[in-house]
């Protein structure tokens, strides 16, 4: 049987929590050095930054009584011979 813990889940979610941010800070650096700083994109960097912000909340609300020691089944043998064997017949 093969098992991970839930806290490694969450560390793939840092990363790219990660990536992310540096794909936004990217982003917005463009949108500055290349004039392209209007009201509408100023608008829609708002709108996004707030729904990040807003997901960012979420997830912490979700996630903050979760027991990260919990171990997650990836592969278990049984699954396999219990689906092979004909007993229930």
């Amino acid at each position: 049987m093969i098992t991970i813990p839930l806290y490694v889940i969450l560390f793939i979610y840092f990363a790219f929590l990660v990536i992310f941010g540096i794909f936004s800070f990217v982003n917005l650096g463009h949108i500055y050095h290349s004039g392209a700083l209007t009201f509408v994109s100023f608008i829609f960097t708002i709108f996004i930054a707030l729904f990040v912000i807003g997901n960012f909340i979420l997830t912490f609300n979700l996630l903050i009584g979760t027991d990260w020691q919990q171990p997650v089944t990836v592969w278990n043998s049984a699954w396999i011979s219990n689906t092979l064997t004909f007993n229930n017949i």
